[in-house]
């Protein structure tokens, strides 16, 4: 087992880490992370780049200073490690390098959920020892699973998706502003490709569709009791073709030949698995929250590619709004009322800005397109703004009291915060 620990720290002999594009929106929080005591759980979808997120927080704290040997990496995923209970790894990295039993330690541990007793290994650790654990897992069920035992001892991360940000960085592409024509065609790139890194780097529908399949056949399948496992990527498929509309699951169920329990049980499991993000209205009423149809979209618009093919831009535009909305952890609501709607409300009650979504080249207000925003500002006359999130309009028009600002999608991605920096504040 040693040889398969030297194996895993190359850095304990002082050699190079393979640790890929740095995802700096993340690295950044390292410092605050390492000085607190709760375990790190960073989640996130398969092949979303978890493995690669550690092993650059390695490498970031062997540059801040820290010892090399004070450092352990374990993929757990490995046959030959799984079995061994976590105390008993960390007894024998002490052994290897003699460490003093006071000694602080950094300990990383992959697909953590693979690990016998893990739950209570975790917890026994947490509170013996003096380490800092991050731990990573594919499925947000397997780390809430037996949540109990860490209450209070964990803090989650989600890793999501590259940004379009993030994008342009693994393409090395940095246009000026005045090069907007550029950013447009990048967009374009990437409502495709979506933001899966290694499909970014490598282009390949096969490798996709695989990951797909492996998400259906093998992960879900192995963990929650699916009688109908056929119906999953017909399900799928189904809610990539109609993101961006109100969900109903009975009319999924009969498609399907399933239950509307069913239908949303599996509806739930694709969630667990970063499939799929479901999105509530926007309401004050709790009950109409939860009674209300769902709208459910895509965690990545490359998926949406290979289920439902190249077209329909404004269904990824929209997408790629849910996503990055998510990616700044706001409180988000779609509208409705009879057959209009908003896209999206950001915020709650009291301090709220709608956000539209039309995927378009010319803006003209009178066109039936706006209904459902100008029946919220009807409703909600104390919006002060309303983003408008456009292919390549750029415009603010004084609708009432409220400024209407027209966005192209991709500068918009690019500085999300700032146009929503009053809910920020």
């Amino acid at each position: 087992m040693e040889t398969t620990y030297f194996a895993m720290n190359p850095w304990w002999e002082r050699k190079d880490i393979d640790s890929g594009i740095d995802r700096l929106e993340y690295l950044e929080r390292l410092p605050a992370l390492s000085r607190r005591k709760q375990i790190e759980v960073i989640v996130g979808g398969r092949r979303m780049g978890k493995t690669t997120l550690i092993k650059q927080f390695i490498k970031r704290l062997i540059q801040q200073g820290v010892e090399a040997k004070d450092i352990l990496y374990l993929a757990l995923d490995n046959p030959s490690l799984s079995a061994t209970p976590l105390s008993e790894h960390l007894k024998n990295i002490r052994k290897i390098h003699l460490h003093d039993r006071g000694r602080k330690l950094f300990l990383f541990l992959d697909e953590v959920q693979e690990s016998v007793n893990w739950e209570a290994e975790l917890k026994s650790l947490y509170d013996m020892e003096r380490l800092k654990i991050f731990c990573t897992g594919s499925t947000s069920a397997l780390i809430a699973r037996e949540r109990s035992r860490l209450t209070g001892r964990q803090i989650i991360t989600t890793l999501y998706p590259l940004s379009f940000t993030e994008f342009l960085s693994f393409h090395s592409e940095s246009p000026g502003l005045s090069e907007d024509y550029k950013y447009e065609r990048l967009l374009e790139d990437y409502l495709e490709k979506g933001g899966y890194p290694e499909n970014v780097l490598n282009p390949s529908i096969e490798y996709l569709s695989n990951l797909v399949e492996d998400i259906l056949s093998r992960d879900l399948i192995r963990i929650y009791p699916i009688k109908k496992a056929y119906a999953l990527k017909d399900l799928l498929r189904l809610i990539a073709s109609s993101v961006g509309s109100r969900t109903s699951f009975n009319k999924i169920g009969k498609v399907l030949g399933l239950s509307v329990d069913t239908v949303k049980e599996y509806v739930n499991y694709l969630e667990a698995a970063f499939l799929v993000k479901s999105v509530e209205k926007w309401t004050t009423s709790h009950t109409e929250k939860i009674y209300a149809q769902k709208k459910i979209y895509l965690w990545d618009t490359g998926i949406k590619t290979i289920l439902t093919g190249a077209a329909d831009l404004g269904a990824r535009a929209e997408n790629a709004v849910l996503m990055e909305l998510s990616r700044k952890k706001m409180a988000l609501g779609y509208f409705a009322e009879s057959e209009k709607e908003v896209d999206f409300v950001v915020g709650e009650a009291k301090r709220f800005i709608p956000v539209e979504v039309k995927f378009i080249s010319s803006l003209d207000w009178t066109e039936k397109k706006f209904s459902g925003i100008k029946l919220f500002l009807r409703r909600f006359p104390e919006a002060q703004e309303v983003l408008l999130i456009t292919r390549s309009v750029e415009a603010e028009l004084k609708v009432g009291q409220s400024i209407v600002r027209a966005i192209p999608l991709w500068r918009f991605l690019l500085s999300s915060a700032s146009y929503l920096g009053t809910l920020q504040s």
